[in-house]
C-alpha cells in the first residue's frame, strides 16, 4: 500500500532482557530501489542503562534515547510512536513521555513501506523484546493490529483481514492461558513452601535447607540452615512480611515439644516460637493471615475421622491458639475449603467437602457455597450457592480477590481422582456465575498430604500455582512444582479469535497436503520398482568396509549429510572448510536433485534460489565461478563427478564414495519391502545416530528436502519400533526412540517406546532422566505441563491414543 504525505507507526514495546542487543524494527520503501532503510535498535550499555537508537541504516544515528534498566522487563511496556513526514523529510519520535524530531532522512513524497519487527535476512541480531497494540496510520486511513493471534503465522487487523505475516512467532496470548512450569524440586524429608510478598519470590524449605526461587530472573538458589526445632509432618506455614520470616506450624502436638517456629529468610536462623496446639489434626484447612492485627486464621480441616467447622485464631503477639465462636448461619463441617479477605475485617469462605454431622463414616457432600465472616462481631453469613455443574471439585487453601473487588479466583480440582488436575476458576461476588480460565495443571493427589495453592503478584501481573505431591505410601518425600500464568487469565475460546477468518486458507492447506501425499505415493512406487533390482555388491561391500575401516583409521571418500555436513577426500582429509556457504548450497542443491532417478537441476532454478536479487547476467557469472570452484574441490574426492547433460547439472556418485544419505535411502527401501532384519535396523541406527538430516544447514531452500525426509522417517520408525518391540529387541528400540526424540523432541510415541523398553531392561534411572527431560522440553515448547505421569506411560499401552 502507498502512503502519501505521512506515515505513523505506533506500538507498545517491552524489552524482556536488557543485556541483549539488536534490531527491534526496520522500515524501507519498496517503491524506491536505492531508498534508505530506517531502523530502531536496542543497545545495552551497562548494568544501569541501555539505549534505543533510531538510525539511517549503515549511514547515521539520528536519535539516541536512554533507558533505565531497572524499568525494563516483561510487561513493562514503553509506548513508541514514529511519524514520518514526507514533505518535511523528517520524523517525530515519541518514546514513553520523551519526544524527538530529526530531519534530512532522504524521504520521498510517498512511500510503499515494508515494515518488519525482529529478525530479517539482513540481520540476525535481535534483542529479546515483545510488542503489542500495533497501529499503522496516515491522515486518511488506519490499520490496527491487536496481535491477539494464538497460533499460526497470519497477522490480522481489527477487521479480521490478514495484513501481515509473523515468522516463528511467540504469541503472548498463550501465556494468559497456558500455565508455565517455572521450576520443580524434590525432597526426601517433609518440605514446605511460601510466597515472600516483600520481594515477590517463592521460598522452599525442608528440615535442613532453605531455597529461593527468584521469579524475576527465574533462578533457584539455596543454602543449609541450622535445623528446625519443629518436626514437620504437613509443612504448613505462613509468611510474615513484618519480620520477613516463615512461621512453620503443626496444629497436632504428637510429634513435637514445639509446634510453631520461625525461619528468618535473610539469615536462615530458626527459633522456637510456641508449643500451643489444637485438639486434633486439621488436614486441608483453609487459612488467612491478618497482617494488621497480627492474627492467623484457619478454618475446618480433617482429623481423628472428623470434619471440623470452627474458626481457629493464632495470635502472633501472644503465640496462642483460640477458637472464634461464630454467630449466624450454620456452616457444615468440611475440609478442602478456601479462604481469602474481602476487605479489612471481613473474610470469604468458599466450598469444600464434608457433611453436616462432621462424622467421616457418613460420607461426603461437595459444597459450592460462599460465606462472609465479619471478624469484628464474629458473625458468619451465607451469601450464595454457585450454580456449579460438573465433576465434583474442591478448592485450594487460599483465594485471590480481583482488582475491582467483584470476584475472586481460586484453583479447584477433583481431589477424589488419584491423577488429578487443577483448574483456575473465577467466581463472581455479584451473582452465582463463574468462569473456567487457563488450561489444566496436572497433579498426583493420591496422598492426603499432597496440596496446592494459588498466589498473585500485582507488580508482575501474574498468577502462581504451587503443587506439592507427597509419596502415596505415607512417606515424607515430596515433589514441588511452581507454575506461572499471566493475568488477566483467559478462557479457551479466547484463543480462537480468528478461527473462522482463516477458513479461506483451509483449502490451500488441504491442497498442499494432498500434493504431498501424491508425491509420497509416487515416491513409494518408484522405491518399490527400484527395490526389485539387486543392489550392487560393490556398493554394499563399500558401505561395510568403510565402517569397519573407520574403527581403525579415518575413512576416505566419505560424504555425511546427517548431522554436521562433512566431506572427507581420497586421502582421508576433512575438506569441509573448502565449502563456503554458497558453494555448499550449490553442491547440496545439485546433489539432492540428482540422487535416485532425478535428472538434476537447471541453471535458471539455481539462479532463482541462490541469487534471486541479481540480474540474469550477473547471476550467470556468479554461477559460473561457483561451478568452477565446486569442480576443483571435487577433484580431490574420488567417486563424485559434476556433470552437465541436457541443460541440467547433476552429481554422479560412484561406489568408491560412501554417502550416508544414499545408504539411508537403500536401507529405507529394504525396510519398505518388509525386510526387518536386525542388521538392517542396526545399520539405520548407525546412519541416524550422527544427527538430523542436514542438521547444520539452516537455509530455507532445503526445508522441503528436510520435511520430506522427516515425514518418511516418521512413518518407517513407527513400523520399525513396533516390530523391534514385538521381538523384544529393547536395546535397539531405545536407540531408535532416542534418535526419533532428537528429531522430534515432543514425540509421545517415541517417549512411550523409550520408557517402556528401559523399564523392560530395568533401567529405571535412564527412563526417569529421559522422562523429566521430555517434561521440561514440553513445558518450554508448549507453555503447559505434560499431562501424563511416568507411571501412566509405563503401565498403559498408549500408542494408539498417541497416533
Amino acid at each position: 500500500m502507498t502512503f502519501k504525505d505521512s506515515l505513523s507507526i505506533s506500538y507498545d514495546l517491552a524489552i524482556l532482557d536488557h543485556t541483549s542487543f539488536g534490531y527491534v524494527f526496520r522500515l524501507n520503501d519498496t517503491k524506491q530501489e536505492e531508498a534508505d532503510t530506517y531502523s530502531f535498535v536496542f543497545s545495552y550499555d551497562n548494568a544501569w542503562r541501555s539505549f534505543l537508537k533510531f538510525n539511517i541504516e549503515a549511514k547515521e544515528c539520528k536519535v539516541v534515547d536512554t533507558l533505565c534498566n531497572d524499568r525494563l522487563g516483561s510487561r513493562r511496556w514503553i509506548p513508541i510512536k514514529m511519524t514520518f513526514l514526507f514533505k518535511e523529510d523528517s520524523v517525530n519520535l515519541i518514546i514513553g513521555n520523551r519526544e524527538y524530531k530529526t530531519g534530512n532522512l532522504g524521504l520521498s513524497e510517498e512511500m510503499a513501506p515494508s515494515i518488519m519487527f525482529g529478525s530479517s535476512k539482513f540481520s540476525e541480531e535481535i534483542p529479546s523484546f515483545a510488542i503489542r497494540n500495533l497501529v499503522v496510520s496516515a491522515p486518511d486511513q488506519q490499520f490496527v493490529f491487536p496481535l491477539n493471534e494464538s497460533i499460526g503465522t497470519l497477522v490480522h487487523d481489527t477487521q479480521g483481514k490478514v495484513r501481515g505475516k509473523a515468522i516463528n512467532p511467540v504469541w503472548l496470548i498463550n501465556r494468559f492461558y497456558h500455565w508455565n512450569l517455572l521450576y520443580s524440586h524434590s525432597s526426601e524429608t517433609t518440605a514446605g513452601y511460601s510466597y515472600d510478598t516483600n520481594l515477590g519470590n517463592f521460598v522452599y524449605f525442608n528440615a535442613d535447607s532453605l531455597y529461593t526461587l527468584d521469579l524475576r530472573h527465574n533462578s533457584w538458589s539455596g543454602y543449609k540452615h541450622a535445623g528446625l526445632p519443629v518436626k514437620m509432618r504437613l509443612g504448613t506455614n505462613f509468611f510474615c512480611p513484618d519480620t520477613r520470616s516463615v512461621y512453620i506450624y503443626e496444629v497436632d502436638k504428637s510429634l513435637n515439644e514445639y509446634t510453631v517456629c520461625s525461619l528468618d529468610l535473610a539469615t536462615g536462623e530458626a527459633k522456637e516460637v510456641s508449643s500451643a496446639h489444637l485438639s486434633s489434626q486439621r488436614h486441608h484447612h483453609s487459612s488467612y493471615l491478618d497482617t494488621l492485627n497480627n492474627k492467623y486464621y484457619i478454618f475446618g480441616g480433617f482429623g481423628l475421622r472428623k470434619y471440623a467447622n470452627t474458626l481457629e485464631v493464632y495470635d502472633l503477639d501472644k503465640n496462642t491458639w483460640s477458637t472464634m465462636h461464630l454467630k449466624g448461619d450454620f456452616v457444615a463441617p468440611r475440609f478442602f475449603s478456601s479462604m481469602g479477605a474481602l476487605e479489612s475485617g471481613e473474610l470469604l469462605l468458599f466450598g469444600g467437602t464434608g457433611n453436616p454431622s462432621g462424622d467421616q463414616s457418613l460420607g461426603k457432600n461437595y459444597y459450592y457455597d460462599l460465606y462472609k465472616i465479619n471478624l469484628q462481631d464474629s458473625t458468619i453469613t451465607k451469601i450464595r450457592d454457585y450454580s456449579y455443574k460438573g465433576p465434583n471439585i474442591v478448592p485450594v487453601r487460599n483465594q485471590v480477590l480481583s482488582a475491582d473487588g467483584t470476584s475472586f479466583y481460586t484453583l479447584c480440582y477433583p481431589m477424589q481422582e488419584a491423577s488429578s488436575y487443577l483448574q483456575l476458576y473465577k467466581f463472581s461476588l455479584l451473582d452465582d456465575s463463574y468462569e473456567v480460565l487457563g488450561n489444566a495443571v496436572p497433579m498426583e493427589s493420591k496422598a492426603i498430604l499432597s496440596n496446592a495453592n494459588l498466589y498473585y503478584s500485582a507488580e508482575r501481573e501474574e498468577f502462581y500455582c504451587c503443587t506439592q505431591e507427597f509419596d502415596e505410601h505415607g512417606g515424607q518425600s515430596s515433589v514441588i512444582r511452581f507454575y506461572s500464568l499471566s493475568a488477566p487469565a483467559i478462557a479457551a475460546n479466547a484463543l480462537c479469535v480468528y478461527k473462522d477468518g482463516e477458513n479461506s486458507y483451509l483449502y490451500f492447506y488441504v491442497i498442499v497436503v494432498a500434493v504431498f501425499i501424491l508425491l509420497f505415493l509416487l515416491f513409494c512406487i518408484r522405491i518399490k520398482k527400484r527395490s526389485k533390482q539387486t543392489l550392487p555388491v560393490m556398493f554394499e561391500e563399500n558401505r561395510i568396509s568403510v565402517r569397519v575401516e573407520g574403527k581403525k583409521s579415518l575413512p576416505t571418500n566419505t560424504l555425511y549429510l546427517f548431522g554436521d555436513f562433512t566431506v572427507l577426500d581420497k586421502k582421508g582429509r576433512n575438506i569441509t572448510h573448502l565449502f563456503s556457504s554458497k558453494i555448499k548450497q550449490l553442491f547440496l542443491l545439485i546433489l539432492l536433485n540428482s540422487i535416485g532417478k532425478k535428472e538434476g537441476i537447471t541453471s535458471s532454478y539455481i539462479y532463482g534460489l541462490l541469487w534471486p536479487e541479481k540480474e540474469a547476467s550477473s547471476a550467470k557469472n556468479l554461477k559460473g565461478v561457483a561451478i568452477n570452484r565446486l569442480r576443483k574441490i571435487l577433484n580431490d574426492v574420488e567417486g563424485a563427478e559434476l556433470l552437465y547433460i541436457n541443460g541440467h547439472y547433476s552429481i554422479k556418485l560412484s561406489n568408491n564414495l560412501y554417502c550416508d544419505y544414499k545408504d539411508y535411502l537403500s536401507l529405507m527401501g529394504r525396510i519398505k519391502q518388509g525386510n526387518s532384519l536386525q542388521e538392517i535396523s542396526q545399520s539405520l541406527i548407525e546412519v541416524l545416530s550422527r544427527g538430523k538430516f542436514l542438521k547444520s544447514i539452516d537455509d530455507s531452500i532445503f526445508d522441503f528436502f528436510k520435511s520430506d525426509q522427516e515425514s518418511e522417517l516418521h512413518e518407517i520408525l513407527m513400523i520399525e519400533l513396533e516390530n523391534l518391540y514385538f521381538k523384544a529387541e529393547y536395546e535397539q528400540v531405545i536407540q531408535l526412540a532416542d534418535i526419533w526424540l532428537k528429531i522430534d523432541s515432543l514425540s509421545s510415541t517415541a517417549l512411550w517406546y523409550f520408557l517402556n523398553s528401559c523399564h523392560k531392561l530395568k533401567r529405571e534411572d535412564q527412563a526417569m532422566k529421559r522422562y523429566y527431560l521430555y517434561v521440561a522440553e514440553f513445558s518450554k515448547s508448549m507453555g503447559s505441563s505434560y499431562h501424563l505421569s511416568y507411571s501412566d506411560i509405563i503401565h498403559n499401552d498408549l500408542r494408539m491414543s498417541f497416533q
